[in-house]
């Protein structure tokens, strides 16, 4: 199947928007989240800078650490001396911290998330492994666990080391910046979701509000144009996270559309300089989303049951769910006792066609359902059966007994008859 028949600016330029070419992101993909089906990529495997989209790591592993117990979405940071420098520089994104100030491990998602704090990264990176260089070593065996073969974090925050002297790893080079691919981040974002679903409660606003009540409030409106009620909205948009650098603007989307949930990165949109980029690159990745979803669909193919597939009757015990073409009958493969759609696609690594057991079915099987289903028909047909002799048997009943009383009075009254003829004689 065809993922990519143009570009995506030619899409965006085909609902009316003139673009110019710089535009054109570097590389760009769109996966359905269950399936790792691939429904649109352009140059997936380009290397490129995350930026900020790299703070999305450190969150993965808090949420892991939580997971393992070793602190809570309310546990409380402090602001010391060393996250007071990082929040003063202005080569990096940042919150205004001020000293006096604690931050729950929930209130530093958001504040990486929108404003994308670096001192804030830090403040959950040192929670969770003080030592710099043991962080990024967490950092690259987290990413060649979800199968990221050509990412490699340098840092935290997505800038070259040299921006964060003396924070920096030691055994890192200055000028060192963290690498990755669309289709590595493809593969974080669709684990992330999958398995902290928590996630979207902190990317899917387009306003939030910290510290709200207290002198250390702040208010942010995201970057992610597209989440539902920011300036490019698309309906059912609920994360995640942007990234920007030198080099142009990226950002990670994920959507919900009733069973079908798309995520999709976009990178290399334009150059820094060109600061309309940070809202075109969501007018062009808002373009291919909406198609993605026009074109395709994650629903039931195959309920559980019997069923006649190439002229085979087969028994499935699990319902088949797959991302297939909008409004489009499918066909069905039998290979080792599964059974899977018809159709030639791509997916992510480490995804495969989805695919359900099959037995052969019950020799006395109908279409009208399973075996189980027979034998209660059949139970029911024969209580009926019953039921209907047993009416049959007290009506049969009733007329003997009305037979009987009928006899009686004949007697009776041929007695009487008998009896006035004596009195006669």
């Amino acid at each position: 199947m065809e993922v990519r028949a143009e570009r995506a600016i030619d899409i965006a330029r085909s609902n009316g928007n003139q673009l110019e070419e710089r535009y054109q992101p570097a590389g760009s993909i769109i996966v359905e989240i269950n399936t790792g089906q691939v429904l649109w990529q352009e140059n997936p495997q380009i290397s490129w800078e995350p930026a900020s989209m790299s703070k999305l790591m450190t969150i993965l592993l808090a949420y892991d650490a939580i997971q393992e117990g070793k602190f809570s979405l309310n546990t409380q940071v402090s602001v010391t001396d060393k996250y007071l420098d990082i929040a003063s520089r202005y080569s990096l994104s940042n919150n205004k911290m001020l000293a006096g100030a604690t931050y729950t491990v929930a209130e530093l998602f958001d504040l990486i998330i929108v404003p994308s704090s670096a001192a804030a990264t830090y403040m959950l990176a040192d929670l969770i492994e003080p030592d710099p260089d043991k962080f990024v070593t967490l950092l690259n065996e987290r990413a060649a666990s979800i199968g990221m073969k050509n990412t490699r974090y340098y840092n935290p925050v997505g800038v070259p080391n040299k921006l964060l002297i003396p924070y920096q790893p030691v055994n890192a080079s200055l000028t060192d910046v963290n690498v990755t691919t669309p289709e590595d981040y493809a593969l974080l974002c669709c684990y992330f979701v999958k398995t902290y679903p928590d996630i979207l409660n902190h990317t899917k606003y387009p306003k939030i509000v910290v510290k709200e009540g207290t002198p250390y409030e702040e208010k942010f409106d995201t970057y992610q144009y597209s989440i539902e009620g920011a300036k490019y909205s698309l309906k059912g948009t609920d994360g995640l996270k942007t990234g920007s650098n030198q080099n142009g603007f990226n950002y990670s989307s994920t959507a919900l559309r009733g069973n079908t949930r798309l995520v999709e990165i976009v990178m290399g949109v334009s150059k820094w300089e060109d600061q309309a980029g940070e809202e075109i690159r969501h007018v062009i990745g808002n373009a291919i989303m909406e198609q993605a979803f026009q074109n395709f669909e994650y629903r039931k193919v195959l309920k559980k049951g019997i069923h006649t597939i190439n002229d085979k009757k087969i028994e499935i015990k699990k319902d088949l769910w797959d991302c297939v073409p909008q409004n489009t009958d499918v066909s069905f493969n039998l290979d080792n006792g599964k059974v899977s759609v018809n159709l030639k696609r791509e997916f992510l690594p480490g995804y495969q066609t989805p695919a359900v057991s099959y037995e052969a079915a019950p020799i006395f099987s109908g279409s009208a359902g399973s075996w189980s289903t027979i034998v209660i028909k059949v139970l029911l047909l024969i209580i009926m059966i019953l039921l209907l002799l047993g009416c049959l048997r007290f009506y049969y009943v009733l007329l003997q007994r009305k037979k009987l009383r009928k006899r009686r009075m004949e007697r009776r009254k041929l007695q009487n008859t008998r009896s006035l003829h004596d009195k006669d004689h």
